[in-house]
């Protein structure tokens, strides 16, 4: 059997590895000039940066099926925050992983007794059952769901929102309660990470081995009901099944398909420093709602920077400021409260604005998701549209879409984040 993939993101090289291994005859086309989608890094002035910050949740079961975690070399944030406000700093740690963070959290003042208590309760609640048991229970938005749990307005406003604020990429919290759950139970399973040489390593690692074509774009596809046609300007391929693993905009073009409606996006400086300003190897949050949403010093973290320099990044929910010098200088001005005349010493190294980051995913969301069968015969669709936007639901749509074709039931039969 020959498969074409159409798109070299994590979605479908997911599929490719996996139709190869099962003894396919396996293509990859990729419009760009590299793998890996919006997982990318580039080495800017000797300083390893990833394309927006991001990181990788080791719990995520789709990753444990379809990556190397060794391989990786992955390095480690600590668990828990750092809570930074204009006036106060202070840690909310997980003392069960990391015991010498239990005074701290207990000293934090962002949260109150009630809330350190509930945290725990959370974090038992979460932490048992199934981990796709969180998708068929009752929806609310996150926000409701932390209120109605009783956390403080102090906690959600210091702690929830800049901390899940990054991983939705807004602070509003309007994100569905289900996704919530979810990403709360994978920190609780796993750790969070970075392979050492970024994140474009996830993408290497799964492209080994695989025949990827780069700079090729696909101008239409073309269903016989026996085989697919697909069209290029360098000449016209035919494959008996095609997997079209594309952004949504391209699902539309390619091949009419219904696409979740709304994204979300969001901004990142790079600084670097001569001096280290900060220790911690723990995301930073911004507890005021200003510019900054959180932080990290990378550099803390991994060998992310050129000997004797230090690398901060700065996450901005704000994909499309109008002018970077006034985002650079509402973002300093924020950093001087937290390292005082200490932020002369940080240099930009790049600004980054990423207009799509994710698809909206607030309450209702899993009633858009893209259908896996495209409306042409024989093409399938792998996206973390049909799932879930992020890291495990790109793969874990490549994997439904490559066990579509083999006609794989068990793998079909995984339910959504499992």
């Amino acid at each position: 059997m020959n498969v074409i993939v159409i798109g070299a993101g994590l979605a479908g090289l997911t599929a490719a590895r996996i139709l190869k291994r099962a003894g396919k005859q396996v293509t990859v086309l990729e419009k760009s000039s590299a793998i890996g989608g919006r997982v990318r890094t580039s080495v800017e002035q000797g300083f390893t940066i990833d394309h927006g910050f991001q990181v990788l949740f080791t719990g995520y079961p789709a990753v444990k099926r379809n990556l190397n975690l060794e391989a990786l070399d992955l390095r480690y944030l600590e668990p828990g925050a750092v809570i930074r406000s204009q006036s106060q700093v202070s840690v909310v740690g997980d003392p069960l992983r990391l015991p010498a963070d239990a005074l701290k959290s207990l000293q934090s003042p962002h949260l109150n007794l009630k809330d350190k208590t509930l945290v725990l309760k959370l974090s038992l609640d979460i932490g048992q059952g199934e981990v796709h048991r969180f998708f068929r229970e009752p929806e609310t938005s996150t926000l409701t769901f932390l209120q109605d749990f009783g956390f403080s307005e102090s906690a959600i406003e210091a702690f929830f929102k800049p901390f899940f604020g990054g991983i939705f990429l807004k602070r509003d919290l309007a994100t569905s309660s289900r996704l919530f759950k979810y990403y709360y139970r994978m920190m609780l399973s796993g750790q969070v990470a970075i392979p050492r040489e970024g994140m474009q390593a996830i993408p290497e690692q799964l492209a080994r081995g695989l025949n990827v074509k780069l700079n090729t774009t696909v101008t239409a596809l073309e269903s016989s009901g026996h085989s697919v046609k697909v069209y290029t300007p360098e000449g016209t391929l035919e494959a008996d099944q095609v997997v079209v693993a594309t952004d949504p905009p391209e699902l539309r073009r390619l091949v009419g398909a219904k696409t979740p409606q709304g994204h979300v996006g969001s901004s990142y400086v790079y600084f670097s420093s001569e001096t280290l300003l900060d220790q911690s190897r723990k995301l930073i949050l911004a507890s005021d709602e200003g510019v900054i949403n959180n932080a990290l010093w990378l550099s803390n973290v991994g060998p992310y920077a050129p000997n004797g320099k230090h690398l901060l990044s700065v996450s901005v929910l704000r994909a499309n400021f109008d002018n970077d010098n006034l985002m650079l200088s509402s973002v300093l001005q924020e950093l001087e409260h937290w390292y005082g005349v200490q932020t002369g010493e940080l240099n930009v190294v790049k600004i980054q604005h990423i207009a799509y980051g994710q698809f909206a995913q607030d309450v209702g969301f899993m009633d858009h998701l893209t259908p896996m069968k495209s409306p042409l015969e024989r093409v399938w669709i792998a996206s973390e549209a049909t799932r879930l936007s992020s890291i495990q639901g790109a793969m874990e749509s490549g994997e439904q879409a490559a066990a579509a074709i083999l006609g794989d039931i068990q793998a079909l039969s995984r339910p959504m984040g499992g």
